[in-house]
């Protein structure tokens, strides 16, 4: 039974639980760590989390920080504290002490739960975090700080399993999501139950998830993809979810072999990696039939689906603004991120603000229909919350342009716009260019400071284990199939890329550095060449 048509007063994490609890109770809900929890587990478990962080004076509206790997009891801690309309304010697991300053002072936090192989980085700053009531550490490390903790087994084994009655509706607060921070500071995002419960929803319905499938998860809980578009599908459809640590690329076709995965989510490195490091023989006798996913060029996303014989999903969105973009079921465009699902609505404007007519690019905007469907804010930031909201649209700032069918077709990150002598380049194509070459597992192309003014084009290059490449015949296939203007000038070779956990490209770290000692400049290179003749 698809939970598709709740009242906003019951999109809620908690609210949901309860129904497929009561609906099936037995039946496998989460597979971690070769444990499987029970629908019915899961809710008493949430009911635990909620009356014992009660007892700890924890009220609703309240802030919970969570500092966790990818467990079970993370799952028990937004359960139980979306079922007292406590707020979950997720931390990335690999910020250092500077982020976790800046994110846990955006406004006072009653409690944080931090697993006690994190506590390094968190010690150095809690003693200026102000409003922090509560430490709970989870794990038998004491922490070295002179703030009060108590064990997370501690405050569980005293509490009564009784949960609270407390009014939650979907329209509250039920998450402060941050943004990847791949272009600049991460701006905490605040979401409503009903937000993740809309997006989860349409994920779910666009896949066709029943109570027979198994979704593999292993994209971080810190993050909305694994909360609303992963665990809340399977919650939505009583399917069952194996929970890992984190992707890898050996281990991820015998986890699917062994779980009996029908499904997963990917992003385009993801894909990529996939595609380069695996093949057909890998993926055989699966019982993987889609694949549902985000930022792929038309040529992985066609290649995994032909390889794998699978279906394969796609869209576009972002935290604040949700996913309202998806490809046609029919006849898809694949060089397009799909079209508006009902709804949404979809507008492209210059800098001006004003529409822009069919095929012309300029910033994508967005807004919803249905209640509570995109961000309430952001966090302590209300500046920034007027510059996104402006007109009535949330200003995405991605640029892309629609055609005639409505199709719209992504060209990359406003901010991430390289400008060659007076021609404006998409990073995004210039990447799926140099990807095709063989070898090339994962590549950003980025704008570095030309002498001139303006910008050239560098593309930083990580190859397969083998590989043999130079700078030279990547950009020899670059001049085959770009235009002169967005040919890189500079090439680097680097054993990895920056990424955020969800294996996004931090560019603004590569921009940092725009050259090293180990960046090929093609230029020079034709001026050495030229003195040797």
């Amino acid at each position: 039974m698809f939970l598709s048509g709740l009242p906003l007063s019951e999109q809620v994490a908690a609210h949901i639980l309860r129904k497929q609890a009561q609906r099936i109770g037995e039946q496998v809900f989460v597979t971690c760590d070769d444990s499987n929890i029970t629908y019915a587990q899961a809710d008493y478990r949430a009911d635990c989390i909620a009356a014992a962080f009660n007892a700890l004076g924890i009220a609703k509206g309240d802030r919970v920080a969570l500092l966790l790997n990818n467990r079970m009891e993370y799952l028990d801690l937004w359960f139980g504290l979306s079922r007292i309309g406590a707020i979950q304010l997720p931390l990335n697991t690999a910020y250092k002490s500077v982020q976790l300053l800046h994110t846990l002072k955006r406004a006072p936090v009653a409690a944080l739960v931090v697993e006690d192989a994190l506590l390094p980085e968190l010690e150095s700053v809690i003693d200026q975090i102000h409003g922090l009531k509560t430490l709970v550490v989870l794990g038998a490390t004491k922490p070295r700080c002179k703030r009060n903790y108590l064990f997370y087994k501690d405050i569980l084994s005293r509490a009564h399993p009784a949960a609270p009655a407390v009014p939650v509706s979907g329209a509250d607060v039920g998450a402060i999501m941050n943004t990847s921070g791949t272009t600049g500071p991460s701006k905490g995002v605040l979401l409503s139950h009903a937000q993740q419960y809309i997006l989860g929803r349409n994920i779910a319905n666009d896949m066709a998830l029943t109570e027979s499938d198994v979704y593999y998860n292993f994209f971080p809980l810190f993050h909305n993809t694994a909360q609303a578009m992963i665990t809340l599908p399977v919650l939505l459809t009583g399917a069952k979810m194996v929970l890992i640590d984190k992707f890898s690329a050996t281990r991820f076709w015998p986890d699917l072999r062994a779980h009996g995965c029908t499904a997963f989510y990917y992003i385009g490195e993801i894909l990529r990696i996939l595609l380069k490091s695996t093949n057909a023989a890998d993926g055989a006798d699966t019982r993987l039939r889609i694949g549902w996913g985000i930022g792929a060029s038309a040529a992985d996303f066609a290649a995994f689906q032909a390889r794998h014989r699978m279906a394969m999903r796609s869209g576009y969105g972002s935290t604040e603004g949700n996913v309202g973009v998806y490809l046609p079921h029919d006849n898809p465009n694949l060089a397009s991120v799909g079209r508006p699902l009902d709804g949404f609505e979809v507008r492209i404007v210059g800098e001006d603000n004003d529409p822009l007519p069919t095929g012309k690019a300029g910033e994508i905007l967005v807004r919803g229909n249905e209640p509570c469907t995109t961000m309430l804010g952001y966090d302590g930031d209300p500046a920034a919350t007027l510059a996104a909201w402006r007109d009535l649209w949330f200003h995405t700032g991605d640029s892309g342009y629609l055609d005639a069918a409505g199709n719209l077709f992504f060209v990359g990150r406003v901010k991430d716009g390289i400008r060659v002598r007076g021609e404006n380049v998409s990073a995004f194509e210039v990447e799926e260019v140099i990807a095709q070459v063989h070898g090339v597992v994962e590549v950003a192309a980025i704008a570095v400071p030309c002498e001139l003014g303006g910008d050239d084009i560098k593309v930083v290059v990580t190859t397969g284990t083998g590989a043999k490449l130079d700078a030279g015949a990547l950009i020899a296939h670059a001049q085959q199939y770009l235009p002169k203007f967005a040919v890189p000038r500079y090439v680097e070779f680097v054993t990895a890329l920056p990424k955020t956990e969800t294996n996004k490209i931090r560019k603004n770290v590569l921009r940092e550095t725009p050259f090293t000692p180990a960046t090929w400049d093609r230029l020079a290179h034709q001026k050495q060449q030229q003195q040797q003749q």
